[in-house]
């Protein structure tokens, strides 16, 4: 299992959804309320397994998307 400290995933979700709205983003992609996603990135609750899980593969996605772009222009 990925570790993800709560810096890690507030990096992640801010390269994934942006500067602004990230944690709104973020809560409604993984279907759950916004502060949920802020206990996570304060350290006040664990990061739950299946959440590093979807990050992760959100991160590989997006990493795969802009080897493609990189190599098609």
């Amino acid at each position: 299992m990925i570790e993800l400290t709560p810096d890690d995933l507030k990096a992640a979700l801010i390269r994934l959804f942006g500067q602004r709205g990230w944690q709104m983003t973020a809560a409604e992609r993984l279907g759950v309320d916004v502060a949920t996603v802020r206990r996570w990135t304060s350290g006040a609750v664990p990061v739950p397994g299946p959440v590093r899980a979807a990050v992760a593969c959100w991160l590989r996605e997006r990493g795969a998307q802009e080897s493609r772009t990189r190599t098609s222009t």
